[in-house]
C-alpha cells in the first residue's frame, strides 16, 4: 500500500513536468484569441517586439505625450529634437549664424551662440533680444535663456 501511494505521487509529479506539444505556445500581448490591443498588463519587456504590430487597430489615441519616451506609437508625433530644430531655424533666420548649442531641459530652452569678437556689446545684446523673441515665436511653450559669446 505504501509503495502504491509513492508510485502515484511520483507519477503525478512526472506528468506535471512533461513537455507540452509543439503546437502549443503562450500568446504574446498582441496574439490573444480575443485580438485585444494589449492584454491586462501591457506588453512588458519580453513581448515588446509583438506589441503594436497588428494592422487592424489604430493606436493614435494611445500616443504617449512624453517627448522623452523611447516608444513612438504614432509616426506624426513631435518630440524634443523637432523643437530644437525649430529653435535652430529661428536663430539662423534671425542672425544668419548657426547656434553652437540648443538644449531643452523641462520647460526651459537654452541657446548658446558664438559670434566674432569684432561684434560690439551693444550689438550682442540686441542680437540676444532678437534671438529670444524669434525663438519664443517659433516655440512658445518654453522659457528661453540666450547666451551670446565672442
Amino acid at each position: 500500500m505504501k509503495n502504491t501511494g509513492v508510485f502515484l505521487i511520483l507519477a503525478s509529479l512526472l506528468a506535471a513536468c512533461s513537455p507540452t506539444s509543439k503546437d502549443h505556445f503562450e500568446p504574446t500581448a498582441n496574439e490573444s484569441a480575443k485580438n485585444m490591443k494589449d492584454n491586462i498588463w501591457g506588453h512588458g519587456i519580453i513581448n515588446y517586439h509583438a506589441t503594436k504590430n497588428n494592422p487592424k487597430f489604430n493606436y493614435s489615441s494611445e500616443t504617449n505625450k512624453n517627448p522623452n519616451d523611447y516608444q513612438k506609437l504614432n509616426t506624426a508625433r513631435f518630440d524634443i529634437s523637432d523643437d530644437q530644430d525649430k529653435i535652430r531655424e529661428a536663430v539662423v533666420s534671425q542672425t544668419g549664424i548657426n547656434p553652437q548649442m540648443v538644449t531643452i531641459n523641462g520647460n526651459y530652452a537654452h541657446i548658446h551662440l558664438n559670434v566674432p569678437s569684432s561684434v560690439s556689446d551693444r550689438k550682442k545684446e540686441k542680437m540676444r533680444r532678437d534671438i529670444k523673441a524669434a525663438a519664443e515665436q517659433a516655440v512658445p511653450r518654453y522659457k528661453f535663456s540666450v547666451k551670446v559669446d565672442s
